[in-house]
């Protein structure tokens, strides 16, 4: 009898805190900043936490190099002609996410429809904040996409798959939502 009434406890416990943990979390759904060349209308499901207030900073205080997250400035070596130049000069500015809370985001895209009328989705980029690897954003990520913007009978399309948690993604997908046409191309 003690036994279960600890394990009930253990279960209330995990779920205050799973409570506790995803109290400050929320999904932003944007314009994506940045740009593709096979679609323009991009959209971005971001997932944010409010308890992160700061970008992703090194241990000496500058910020991280880490790609659409923080802001930074490409440098071109080679020119037109694809010479390299005596003195290299600024490049494309990319830019960062909007808010530092933005642990995570997705962009996708609608390819149109099917010959039966279905609509075609295209995930064309899903980034994890590199501080924030490893605890389940991107899954988080790709459930919300299916939960929202995927309906029953649509087509998604993960593009090329280039890690292979992408490719597991893809395939839990295919095993939680059979009603929904999953493909991507591995390229890992």
């Amino acid at each position: 009898m003690a036994g279960q009434v600890g394990i009930v406890i253990m279960k209330l416990l995990r779920e205050y805190i799973r409570v506790l943990l995803n109290e400050g979390v929320e999904f932003r759904t944007l314009d994506s900043p940045l740009t593709y060349n096979r679609a323009g209308n991009v959209k971005r499901i971001a997932l944010c936490d409010t308890s992160v207030k700061e970008p992703n900073i090194r241990p000496d205080g500058k910020p991280q190099r880490d790609a659409y997250f923080n802001e930074y400035q490409e440098t071109e070596r080679y020119g037109a002609s694809g010479r390299r130049l005596k003195k290299p000069r600024k490049g494309k500015l990319v830019p960062g996410v909007s808010d530092a809370c933005v642990i995570g985001f997705l962009d996708y895209h609608s390819q149109g429809k099917s010959s039966g009328g279905s609509e075609m989705w295209y995930i064309d980029y899903m980034k994890t904040r590199g501080d924030k690897g490893g605890q389940g954003t991107a899954s988080k990520l790709i459930d919300e996409f299916y939960n929202t913007v995927a309906k029953p009978g649509d087509n998604v399309h993960f593009g090329k798959m280039m890690r292979k948690e992408i490719g597991h993604l893809k395939d839990k997908m295919v095993d939680k939502y059979p009603e929904i046409s999953t493909i991507g191309a591995v390229n890992f």
